[in-house]
Formats: C-alpha cells, sequence, structure tokens
C-alpha cells in the first residue's frame, strides 16, 4: 500500500499550474507587443513623399463610350500635414455629357494616418452630413462596397460622396477593417499600403441621388481597373 506525499506532489501541480499560467501570459503579451511596436513604428513615419497615386490614374481616359479629360487641383498644406503623405491624387474629370466629377486617392505606404474617413473632414470643413448609406457595385469582377454621403454646406448646395479603401488586395468601405488589415498586413509581411479612394459630384436636391449614383458610376467603371491593377507597391 503506497500513500500520496503532500509534500512532493502539491510542488509539482503548483509548477504544472506555473508553467500554464505562463504560457498563457505569453501567448497573450507577445502578439500585443508585437502590435503595440508597430503602431508606434507607423505612426512615427515620415510623410510620404512620391507620385504613386498620381501615376496609377490616367489624367486622360479613354474609353467606347467616352473619353474622359481632367484637371488638376490641390490639397491644403494643412490637410496635408493632417495625412503625413504628398502620394494622393484630386482632379476633376469631365466629358462632356454630364457633371464634372472630383475623384480623389490619398495613397500610404504604411502609415496609418495617411487614410481617414472623409466624414470627419466633411464636417471638419462645415458641411453636413444628411444621409449615409452603403451600396455594392460590380465593378471589374469585384463586388465593390462603397460608402455613400449626401452632404449640405449651405442652402440649396448639396454634394454626393462615394468612397472607399484599399488595402493590399482588399476593398471596404469600413475605416476600422481597413485600419486592421493595414496592422494585420504589416505584422505578417504582407503589402500594408493603404489608399482612400473619393468620388463626389453635385446634386441639384438630395432628391437627385439616382442620377449622382449613375453619374459616379461611369467614372468607377474606368478608373477602378487602375485603382485595382496599379495602386501597390512594387516587389
Amino acid at each position: 500500500m503506497t500513500t500520496d506525499n503532500p509534500s512532493t506532489s502539491l510542488p509539482i501541480e503548483t509548477a504544472a499550474k506555473l508553467n500554464r499560467r505562463t504560457l498563457h501570459l505569453v501567448l497573450i503579451l507577445v502578439p500585443m507587443t508585437a502590435l503595440s511596436l508597430w503602431l508606434v513604428y507607423t505612426q512615427q513615419r515620415t510623410t510620404r513623399v512620391a507620385a504613386l497615386a498620381a501615376s496609377a490614374i490616367p489624367a486622360v481616359i479613354e474609353s467606347p463610350a467616352h473619353t474622359w479629360t481632367s484637371s488638376s487641383l490641390m490639397l491644403s498644406e494643412r490637410e496635408l500635414d493632417v495625412l503625413e503623405t504628398r502620394d494622393y491624387v484630386f482632379r476633376t474629370y469631365a466629358d462632356g455629357r454630364g457633371k464634372p466629377i472630383d475623384l480623389v486617392i490619398v495613397f500610404s505606404e504604411d502609415n496609418r494616418k495617411g487614410t481617414h474617413p472623409p466624414d470627419v473632414c466633411l464636417e471638419g470643413s462645415g458641411s453636413r452630413i444628411m444621409m449615409r448609406f452603403d451600396r455594392t457595385v460590380n465593378v471589374d469582377g469585384v463586388a465593390l462596397q462603397l460608402r455613400e454621403l449626401i452632404t449640405t454646406n449651405g442652402p440649396g448646395r448639396y454634394s454626393y460622396f462615394a468612397y472607399f479603401y484599399k488595402c493590399g488586395d482588399v476593398f471596404t468601405p469600413s475605416f476600422y477593417r481597413q485600419q486592421a488589415q493595414i496592422v494585420l498586413n504589416g505584422l505578417m509581411n504582407r503589402n500594408a499600403a493603404g489608399a482612400l479612394v473619393r468620388y463626389s459630384v453635385t446634386l441639384d436636391n438630395p432628391q437627385d441621388l439616382p442620377n449622382a449614383r449613375a453619374r459616379v458610376d461611369q467614372l468607377l467603371a474606368v478608373t477602378f481597373p487602375h485603382i485595382k491593377s496599379k495602386l501597390n507597391l512594387s516587389h
């Protein structure tokens, strides 16, 4: 007959519990530490100066139904300081068949501050967001989800905005989804480049939404293939 000796079994059980707790802490702390280091690194990057966004989208776009020409506009120094990137394109496209459309693309290699919600900028500049929608458009083989806004900036002054974010090969209307994807891609040593793509056109009134959508969709159809294939870092 044998009898367990508490004086020897207790330390072994305690050590096993401590080892399990240590392992759990390591499994939690290591990813958190890596994530924290990545966030600090991306926040401290210097302002990116490049022209990938501008070179990705032609200034003149030929299509069977339309010839789109464009004129270049500039973001303010204050806006560029906030974005911490000068890699952007801001153009007004016209085809002589309808209202001109503004296209803004802001590209950042891996600085998460380079892309942030247009809602914040619009409200900060004095516009009031009247309506928000999400809409899916099938373009170039992608079921592209757009975030849509109708804004007003005074009596009788209305605008329609449609935008989405890009990170690697992922397209999303959600700022938070894009930010999470940037962090994940960075941790996994994948393409962490991000971009905000925004289209806008003036509205005669909020009821003009179907015409505004149709108009933006025309430019989206000829610009999205370039965004999809060329708005990436070369490896």
